[in-house]
């Protein structure tokens, strides 16, 4: 082999082995149960919107960092203890003031592009926290049974987005010939998309049958929903990162990139998929 297949062999095996330990720590997290759950993806919360700050000051946008993670953190606690139903949905609407005080703190800052920073700031939080927020819902998807823990519910999400990314870049590569969005993610085809969704339906059919949860019709709209969805959010993060002129939001999953590289598509899907499987359960 020459150096060339040397190095692109060394990146497989490396995207391999990052891939399958991320993979191997979420599921742990899942199935270790809803504390174990919470203080991890907290964790993920914080780093990932950590990259997506650390790439809007590439275009001299300042936004408050630190302010919004931990905005973000406490809106991620609140909606776990609201899912404990240790809070009252009340308490939910502390969170409408506390966002009022970002534009206020950027009134001290002395930053330059005021107006964007604050835009920023709070796209972080809308794209990012609220969606990670989402998971613990997830979770325990009976509202008037906070006791039971579901993390089938929330893995069958997983199974969806790893399966549709899966088979849309099998048969992107073997048959991709129809660019699905060229201008922003170039590698993209209709047909590796049209192909993912339909292996990633099948695999899901087969992931709910097993655990006992919906029906074939059920599982056919939750699977669709969450492709089109995930679709969105993979596209959305394309956008973002072409309009910062990056390549990967972070370096911290050698091959992979960063963990809003890697949630990206769950991120759109998270909300979608909740509204669906809260409307099927009860």
């Amino acid at each position: 082999m020459d150096a060339k297949e040397v190095k692109t062999l060394k990146k497989f095996y490396v995207r391999t082995i990052t891939g399958a330990v991320y993979v191997s720590i979420v599921i742990g997290s899942i199935l270790g149960g809803r504390y174990l759950f919470f203080s991890l993806f907290a964790l993920i919360l914080m780093v990932t919107l950590y990259e997506f700050y650390r790439m809007c000051r590439k275009k001299n946008i300042y936004p408050q960092t630190y302010g919004g993670i931990i905005i973000s953190v406490f809106l991620y606690t609140l909606l776990f203890l609201y899912g404990q139903k240790l809070i009252s949905e009340k308490i939910l609407l502390l969170l409408c003031l506390i966002l009022l005080i970002i534009p206020i703190i950027e009134i001290f800052r002395r930053k330059e592009n005021p107006v964007q920073n604050i835009a920023f700031t709070l796209t972080g939080i809308l794209l990012i926290a609220i969606p990670f927020s989402i998971f613990n819902l997830i979770l325990i998807p009976f509202p008037n049974q906070p006791e039971l823990y579901k993390p089938a519910i929330l893995l069958g999400m997983m199974v969806i987005i790893w399966a549709n990314d899966s088979g849309a870049y099998i048969f992107g590569s073997l048959l991709g010939k129809h660019k699905l969005a060229e201008k922003i993610s170039p590698k993209k085809s209709w047909e590796g998309a049209i192909g993912g969704a339909i292996l990633s339906t099948l695999i899901a059919v087969l992931f709910f049958h097993f655990f006992k949860l919906f029906n074939i019709y059920q599982v056919i709209l939750l699977s669709v929903t969450t492709i089109i969805a995930g679709t969105f959010g993979d596209l959305i993060e394309s956008l973002i990162k072409r309009n910062f002129e990056v390549k990967d939001s972070g370096n911290l999953l050698p091959g992979h990139g960063g963990f809003y590289d890697r949630f990206d598509s769950m991120l759109l899907a998270a909300p979608v998929y909740y509204v669906l499987i809260v409307y099927f359960l009860n």
